[in-house]
């Protein structure tokens, strides 16, 4: 009611509004469908402004479409609506964010052709992120925020031009040299998008059913990667990767979930139709982004994948890049989790920003199954050189699916853990990281050598040689009926494992 009310006085105080702009700058809002964006929200709030929140005017007419202004009074966040709602991405490592709209879906962009008294002004217009839609964080003494965006005259600051009068009051320009009071704004965080409830796992089926079911991990480089052919991919092409490697329609039927690494937000839903047109039965794909801490702040930004396209056919957004976990529609929770990750630090001189990374599970309960996919710390020496971060995320691993679990789940858990097995053959260290996971539980190609049990088929060819990283674990009461990894990488540079598990 709050938010129908708040519409209704924005359209009419619309009809009065003169905004003098020559047609080159009045850039049209796209419209387009708003996505689930799974990152933490977070509401601007105003300092110079007497604490209104900052709002997207979606239902404002012309040049002044999607415009941000500070005009919403809230006596709690639950008095927030979508106007007031925000994400923040990077696609430069955390250098800088974009702000993208809840009500629009769009990102924020600085409009620098504007001219007069909307120069620079701030619209949740952008369709895909680029230089006019960067924004630099920088935290005050007082644990504010200035938002400093590039404009035609160098780097503004972000102003909340308090003193304008009527539809033009409290309107978000990028014009200050200094920081004052019109300046700061809090970062008011909302919570993250990416779990059903704040709730735990319901209870399991008890008795628990007998189960007979496939699982897939699949790392599909389709996020930065120019040597994978997955580069620049779009959900439906991903879409039928997948599929197709799922088999014939009556195995593919059999599986119960799919770990998905190095994928984009929107391919969450093509992916989740051909799963469905493959299955004949419902699917639901969920997403958890990877982000960067961002610079002179305490706050982390989704980072966004490369867009797809060309140059001569044009960019296509496809949001953040993270992990994917698809189940059927029968489960009913999911939760992300943030793992313990390498922070930004100085290495030979450079300022290098580190991926901090994610874990998702999911539950079935009428069948008392949970599934959990993570995607651990690369051992390169800008990243997680010696292992430490990875053994700590290994322990976080064990505790999501153990000590955060309601018992008389059957968890299978996986993914690209980046880290060879305990008996691997490989000079690659360290190689104790797993070691816990196999004395717990039972990974679904170990075995297959007396000689080092603790090992299996490799599942990422590297040049001259190839290892085993990407990984299936089951409960140590259940069977593995059969465990293929097949060396084609297709498009991505990992190979897909898939395992048939029977409880």
């Amino acid at each position: 009611m709050r938010q129908t009310a708040r519409r209704l006085a924005v359209l009419c105080s619309a009809l009065f509004a003169v905004i003098a702009m020559t047609p080159v700058q009045a850039q049209a809002v796209e419209s387009r469908p708003v996505p689930v964006t799974a990152s933490d929200k977070y509401a601007l709030k105003s300092v110079g402004a007497g604490g209104l929140y900052v709002s997207v005017e979606v239902e404002t007419a012309g040049s002044g479409q999607a415009m941000l202004r500070a005009r919403t009074a809230a006596a709690t966040l639950e008095d927030l609506g979508s106007w007031e709602k925000f994400t923040l991405h990077t696609d430069d490592k955390g250098w800088s964010i974009t702000l993208r709209s809840e009500a629009n879906g769009n990102y924020v962009t600085t409009e620098r052709s504007y001219t007069g008294s909307h120069q620079n002004l701030l619209r949740a217009r952008g369709t895909t992120s680029g230089d006019w839609e960067k924004l630099q964080l920088e935290k005050q003494t007082d644990g504010t925020y200035a938002l400093k965006a590039a404009t035609n005259d160098g780097y503004k600051y972000v102003t909340a031009e308090v003193q304008d009068p009527g539809t033009d009051a409290g309107l978000l320009r990028a014009r200050g040299d200094t920081v004052g009071s019109w300046q700061k704004f809090q970062l008011v965080y909302l919570g993250e998008e990416n779990a059903s409830d704040a709730g735990g796992r319901p209870a399991p089926a008890s008795p628990a059913p007998a189960a007979d079911f496939r699982v897939m991990s699949w790392n599909v480089c389709a996020n930065h990667n120019s040597a994978c052919g997955n580069h620049r991919v779009e959900g439906t092409a991903l879409g039928d990767q997948i599929t197709a490697r799922m088999g014939t329609t009556a195995e593919a039927q059999q599986y119960r979930a799919v770990f998905l690494q190095e994928m984009c937000e929107s391919q969450a839903k093509p992916i989740e139709a051909r799963l469905e047109a493959k299955t004949g039965t419902g699917w639901s794909v969920r997403f958890a982004p990877i982000k960067y801490t961002v610079d002179k702040s305490s706050v982390k930004a989704a980072r966004t994948c490369d867009n797809a396209g060309s140059t001569g056919s044009g960019w296509t957004d496809r949001g953040s890049y993270g992990i994917g976990l698809a189940v059927p529609d029968s489960n009913v929770w999911y939760h992300s989790y943030d793992l313990p990750s390498p922070q930004n630090k100085t290495i030979d001189d450079t300022w290098v920003r580190m991926e901090q990374r994610t874990a998702i599970c999911a539950v079935l309960p009428a069948q008392a199954l949970q599934f959990c996919t993570a995607h651990f710390s690369a051992g390169l020496p800008t990243d997680d050189a010696d292992g430490s971060k990875r053994r700590e995320q290994a322990a976080e691993l064990q505790k999501i699916v153990r000590s955060y679990t309601m018992p008389g789940y059957r968890t299978v858990y996986g993914g690209d853990l980046n880290s060879i097995p305990p008996d691997s053959a490989s000079p690659d260290t360290p190689n104790d990281l797993m070691t816990s996971a196999y004395a717990a539980d039972t990974e679904c190609d170990e075995g297959l050598s007396s000689a080092r049990p603790r090992d299996g088929r490799s599942t990422k060819p590297l040049s001259g040689r190839s290892i085993k990283i990407d990984y299936l674990f089951g409960p140590p009461t259940g069977t593995v009926v059969s465990c293929d990894v097949t060396a084609d990488a297709g498009q991505s540079d990992h190979y897909p494992v898939k395992a048939r598990f029977r409880f």
